[in-house]
């Protein structure tokens, strides 16, 4: 017994040893059970936002919270974030080793690569989605023409109370398919509403809770559904790989149509070992243009339609600008961008406080980085909140208030953006901001000149309170559109 006894005294002292040697120098953060109190901590707020308000109080700009088995670091402040997403983009530019990289993604696409299989696929990308139109007038007419189906739509309702949640996905994932297919759908088409389905990212994904305790995915009966979380990926790779098939069967080297056209031909430049340019990485790239395209834009718009309920004369004013600067007889282009300041500043105003991706998408630390004073170790998640600078009351004052005149001059121009890092900050940041911008003026104004947004119940307008998932979305609400006189 007395030989047990002390073997079990030295396992203990080496595996305490242990931890303090791999917890020196973290970021301070709360105590108690290790793992097991960051998880009852990040349980007592449904917004964890305001919970990372409540640590940076406490603990300062940079914290860490053990939830479970994995660190999470979170960075706060604009100067923070621009000092480790800007300054330091080389160290701060990776993905972490989540389970759901490690068994679905398995570091390809835009969203889980990292280092130069990163470097590569986001060069393509961008480079592609320049030449299909991005910052073009080509493809303001695609966003034009499903903007014009978007208020069709609308006006089919004959100004009873709908939800626009399914419309506005569709219609923005239909542009994504124009140019990744070099196709739109029909709304009603039967394999763009599959589609659809597959792709609809609302709440959080199974493999959360998984990432957290790794052990519970060998639990029988698929309790978390992981499984069929693998299979909807599966079905939705075989999709994409059906269309590249196709692709692959007519494809001009001197006529490219879409984003599909655009791999093929730049695959041919590449050895064919190369990872970025095999097409098991293409269908990455597809998801999550899909994923990140559709979800924050349609969300956005939902949050906007909110506060032009809640904010009447905003509308007023939206509605007297367009009417100054385009009339009735045409719909808002681009090119009236410039001269529709207040617009511009609702727009801005909404991207700032809905803050649908409040903690960014998470970074990884793949080796130790020291930092500010800290070391944030190796395979650790790193959190840049957001919300921290979009909250700043330093830099918008009262910003629990929506006031989209906080962007304009005395003038009455369009000023002050610059900080609004709804699209997150260096090499990282969202590759389709132009694109989101350009889908949210253009639906945002085209829906207030010919429709006056009313609410369903005067006297019950929408929560401004949201629900945290993949993004922060509104909770389901229904609006009336009547059409203007």
């Amino acid at each position: 017994m007395e030989v047990f006894l002390s073997v079990l005294f030295v396992v203990v002292i080496v595996l305490v040893l242990g931890w303090i040697k791999q917890n020196r120098g973290l970021p301070p953060g709360p105590g108690g059970i290790p793992g097991l109190s960051g998880i009852k901590l990040m349980a007592s707020d449904k917004i964890p936002t305001r919970t990372f308000r409540k640590l940076r109080k406490k603990y300062g700009d940079i914290f860490s919270i053990q939830v479970g088995t994995r660190l999470l670091v979170v960075l706060n402040g604009y100067d923070v974030i621009k000092d480790a997403l800007v300054k330091r983009a080389e160290e701060f530019s990776d993905r972490p080793c989540s389970l759901a990289n490690r068994m679905i993604v398995k570091g390809r696409g835009l969203l889980a690569s990292s280092g130069e299989h990163w470097k590569q696929t986001r060069t393509f990308s961008l480079t592609a989605l320049r030449e299909l139109g991005f910052g073009k007038k080509s493809l303001e007419t695609k966003v034009m023409e499903e903007v014009d189906v978007f208020l069709d739509v609308i006006g089919h309702q004959n100004g009873k109370a709908f939800d626009i949640s399914p419309l506005a996905h569709s219609s923005v994932s239909n542009i994504i398919c124009s140019i990744v297919f070099g196709q739109r759908f029909n709304h009603d088409d039967k394999d763009f509403k599959w589609l659809l389905s597959r792709i609809d990212v609302q709440g959080a994904s199974p493999t959360s809770i998984v990432s957290t305790f790794p052990l519970l995915r060998f639990l029988p009966g698929d309790l978390f559904g992981i499984n069929r979380f693998l299979k909807n990926f599966e079905h939705l790779r075989d999709y994409f790989q059906t269309l590249v098939e196709l692709h692959k069967k007519v494809f001009d080297p001197n006529a490219s149509q879409d984003l599909i056209d655009a791999f093929i031909k730049e695959q041919s430049k590449h050895d064919k070992d190369n990872p970025a340019f095999r097409y098991d990485n293409l269908d990455f790239i597809i998801l999550h243009l899909f994923l990140a395209g559709t979800e924050t834009t349609s969300t956005t718009i939902r949050w906007a339609i909110i506060y032009l309920l809640r904010n009447p004369d905003v509308q007023a004013r939206m509605f007297k600008e367009i009417e100054s600067v385009v009339g009735s007889s045409r719909a808002p282009i681009i090119a009236d961008r410039p001269s529709l300041h207040y617009c511009d500043a609702v727009i801005t105003e909404v991207l700032r406080i809905a803050n649908i991706v409040p903690l960014s998408v998470p970074h990884g630390a793949l080796k130790d980085i020291y930092f500010r004073g800290y070391r944030i170790p190796k395979n650790a998640t790193i959190l840049p909140n957001l919300d921290s600078i979009l909250s700043d009351p330093d830099l918008f004052p009262n910003p629990e208030v929506f006031d989209p005149t906080r962007f304009l001059d005395k003038k009455g121009k369009f000023c002050g953006a610059e900080k609004v890092v709804a699209f997150s900050l260096g090499r990282r940041v969202c590759l389709g901001e132009a694109l989101a911008r350009m889908e949210m003026y253009l639906f945002l104004t085209s829906l207030v000149q010919r429709y006056e947004i009313l609410p369903e119940d005067p006297d019950n307008l929408p929560s401004q309170e949201g629900i945290f998932g993949i993004t922060y979305g509104p909770y389901p609400y229904k609006f009336r559109a009547v059409a203007r006189v």
